[in-house]
């Protein structure tokens, strides 16, 4: 009875599509997802329409995608073969952790003596041009996307801990159009910003949960003391996110990025010494131990009811 028990706990099928990402990481179909939702916002997206029927416009795709998803997940259960499965394949089509996990530590062991190859290997996890950074510039850079992309992990699965599949659903269809129609580019910011602004609103609590449990590490008063940096940021709870991050290691993030059409200059967070390949490193184990410990705690919430309950 508690093995069947345990084996219907949503944290159970959390935790088979965590080792499925890592086992098989889902790049080319997260690839296609995204891809496939930039062609769709291509068609209603044009520079001789005015920006609130773009707003309007990427909205009303957002919905018409929306209400198909939700709605035919339920008929996906009665005609699946293995319903149990179901929940499992769909997290893990949506999780960035096993792609990263294969990407990051290449692309670290690389920007020492192959920066060329680091550049291709960091460039399709992240919007920014990449053949023009230096040294500094790809540490920064995997940095952020290593704190934003499993940021969002985690806010996933939060959200499937706490709404189920269904809430899960929605948060990661908000994620691919906020990557498909990123706001950063002009072309894209009046159609994007439904998306944007749902996006963030079901990101702020696990965000702030994360920066939060980054100040338990060595270096806490200056992540404490870097916290407040985060409302220079466009969206603060990145920014708390960043700031904490990069204070605790005793390194900067932030500062100038450049996009397809554009150099955005964005506030610099943390501390005033610059990234390197260690500090980079440091962050990355910290982040990895904020995941297994939220994870940890949550089987434990589990296990400790289920057998002495």
């Amino acid at each position: 009875m508690t093995t069947l028990s345990l084996l219907d706990q949503p944290l159970t099928l959390l935790s088979i599509a965590i080792l499925l990402s890592l086992l098989l990481p889902a790049t080319r179909l997260q690839q296609g997802l995204t891809q496939g939702l930039m062609q769709l916002g291509g068609r209603l997206n044009s520079e001789r329409y005015s920006a609130r029927y773009l707003q309007l416009a990427g909205g009303a795709l957002l919905l018409c995608l929306l209400l198909p998803l939700t709605a035919t997940y339920r008929p996906l259960t009665v005609l699946s073969p293995w319903p149990a499965l179901l929940e499992p394949l769909l997290l893990w089509c949506c999780l960035d952790l096993g792609r990263l996990s294969r990407a990051l530590p290449l692309c670290l062991q690389q920007s020492h003596e192959q920066q060329s190859q680091a550049r291709l290997t960091l460039a399709p996890l992240c919007l920014r041009q990449t053949d023009p950074l230096s040294p500094l510039g790809l540490h920064k850079t995997l940095a952020e996307v290593a704190v934003l992309r499993l940021a969002g992990d985690a806010a996933l699965l939060c959200w499937y801990l706490a709404g189920g599949i269904y809430a899960a659903l929605v948060f990661a269809l908000l994620r691919y159009a906020v990557q498909a129609w990123p706001r950063k580019l002009v072309h894209w910011r009046a159609f994007g910003l439904l998306s944007s602004v749902l996006y963030r609103a079901m990101a702020w609590l696990p965000f702030q949960l994360l920066a939060l449990t980054l100040l338990i590490y060595p270096g806490s008063i200056r992540a404490i003391k870097a916290l407040p940096q985060g409302r220079l940021w466009a969206y603060p709870a990145s920014g708390r996110l960043l700031a904490v991050a990069a204070a605790g290691v005793d390194a900067g993030l932030g500062g100038p990025r450049r996009y397809i059409d554009a150099t955005d200059y964005y506030p610099k967070l943390g501390c005033k010494n610059y990234l390197n390949a260690l500090s980079t490193r440091a962050l990355l184990w910290r982040l990895v131990i904020v995941l297994l410990f939220w994870l940890s705690l949550a089987w434990t919430l589990v296990l400790v009811p289920l057998f002495h309950g």
